[in-house]
């Protein structure tokens, strides 16, 4: 039996050697070298903290307190340890297990003698006093103590096969906290830009309600004059209106962008208020550079992990397939024990012990294992599948954000100069109305064009500011590995 068994394990061991359970899945995507719309450059933009190129010190802070205290992020921090002690446990399924037990038991009997009284002198004569009496008493007690051990080698790895799909999960997880950092950011960011976009439209939203309201007392008193119609007069009280129906609203955005702001970096939202600072929608930093389709890849958190998830399902069907193969195990029990009795008989010892190696191999299932094959290789092809459709759309949305990026700096370069030109149109008509070549209107509707003209650069740069972001998304930028954020903690 002994050779039996050993020469099962021989075989098994000489089988593994040509095991089918390595599962591979490509990538049916080429990717191309570069992008067409990325500048190439030796050397590549650091956009592991992004937000330091901006130059602004409330908007650096901000973030730095949201990495710190967001609590989204610190709940993908718990799932990230949970994912990592579920691989730890499944690592440690691939060991031996063992353990000890121990024991002790006491017992009392009372019985009524069923012998009779002669008897009882008879055996009492006899020197069986334990039995002369109408009751008889049993009491004792017992102890053991064992040791169990057990171990079933992963010859054909299939427990190998469920570590490795454990440890891809972690890593699907950990690119999960990655992307929540990098999200993060942006979120705070994206506030940050539009409550200090709100704020400027505001100033200039109030200029431009005083040089109507100058208006309105220049065209009455034309009006009076005989000099204007009704028309005139309605006209500069529609823009008036107007306008302040839009400025009633623009005060409660900002507010709640603000709010927004305390909720991301975990703060009461009745207690934040932003302090001032530079004019950030003035000082947007350049395109980042050197980036290439390879290098975005493997930055980017999401493509990172669908890549660990075709890992995982690569895993668990190879774990599938290894069910179609023997299992062999081995086992060692050892125990020992004494009883003993309140009675002239010698107390009881003994020591055991049991070793058994076994082996086990699916005869028939009624096509489970094969059924569980099928279903754990299509769940790989379908991941394979998403990570190429993963690929291509990253791939598309560089190209997309840096075009985009490059036509919104285009057309703010023209509302700037177009912004410029109207100011000193405004001075031209200052000057023109001092010399009396011109009357009062044209100068104050000369102001309003050039602030609302203003009012227009304001939002097309909060659009370039934002469409930033987008770039800094699609490239993968804002997330630190683990080691940075708690030396930055």
């Amino acid at each position: 039996m002994q050779k039996m068994l050993l020469s099962m394990l021989i075989s098994g061991l000489l089988l593994s050697a040509c095991s089918p359970l390595n599962v591979k899945l490509d990538s049916k995507v080429s990717v191309p070298a570069t992008f067409e719309q990325v500048t190439v450059a030796p050397d590549q933009t650091d956009l592991s903290r992004w937000w330091l190129a901006w130059h602004d010190p409330v908007l650096t802070q901000l973030i730095q307190q949201g990495l710190q205290n967001n609590h989204d992020l610190a709940a993908a921090r718990a799932n990230l340890k949970a994912a990592r002690a579920n691989a730890a446990l499944a690592l440690a399924n691939l060991g031996p297990t063992a353990g000890l037990s121990a024991g002790v038991e006491g017992h009392h009997a009372e019985l009524s003698n069923p012998l009779s009284s002669q008897t009882q002198t008879m055996l009492s004569g006899l020197g069986a006093s334990g039995l002369a009496s109408d009751d008889i008493n049993v009491t004792g007690y017992g102890e053991h103590a064992s040791f169990a051990a057990s171990w079933e080698p992963d010859i054909f790895g299939g427990k190998r096969s469920d570590a490795d799909a454990a440890k891809y999960a972690s890593m699907a997880v950990t690119q999960q906290w990655y992307a929540v950092q990098m999200l993060l950011a942006s979120d705070i960011a994206d506030n940050y830009f539009k409550v200090r976009s709100l704020q400027k439209r505001i100033q200039v939203g109030q200029s431009t309600l005083a040089s109507l309201s100058e208006l309105r007392r220049y065209i009455d008193g034309r009006f009076k004059a005989g000099q204007v119609t009704d028309y005139d007069v309605r006209d500069v009280d529609i823009k008036r209106e107007s306008l302040k129906a839009q400025l009633a609203t623009l005060q409660a955005q900002a507010d709640a962008y603000q709010r927004n702001l305390a909720v991301l970096t975990g703060q009461l939202p009745q207690q934040f208020h932003l302090p001032k600072s530079v004019d950030i929608l003035n000082h947007i930093p350049e395109l980042p550079h050197g980036e290439t389709p390879l290098s975005v890849l493997n930055r980017r958190p999401d493509v990172r992990q669908q890549y660990a998830l075709i890992q995982a399902s690569s895993a668990q069907l190879a774990s599938a397939k290894a069910d179609l193969l023997p299992r062999f195990k081995i086992q060692f029990i050892g125990q020992t024990g004494q009883i003993r009795l309140d009675s002239d008989a010698p107390e009881l010892r003994g020591f055991g012990g049991l070793v058994s190696m076994g082996v086990s191999l699916p005869i028939f299932t009624a096509g489970r294992i094969q059924r569980n094959i099928e279903v754990h290789d299509a769940q790989a092809q379908a991941a394979l599948a998403h990570y190429d459709q993963l690929v291509l759309k990253s791939l598309a949305e560089v190209d997309s954000a840096y075009q985009l990026q490059s036509s919104l700096n285009q057309q703010n370069r023209h509302l700037s100069q177009a912004s410029l030109q109207a100011n000193t149109q405004v001075s031209k008509a200052n000057q023109l109305f001092k010399f009396g070549n011109i009357t009062l209107d044209k100068v104050l509707l000369a102001q309003i064009n050039a602030q609302n003209l203003q009012d227009k650069l304001i939002q097309a740069r909060l659009s370039e500011a934002e469409n930033m972001l987008s770039v800094y998304k699609t490239l993968g930028g804002g997330w630190q590995p683990e080691q940075a954020s708690s030396q930055k903690n």
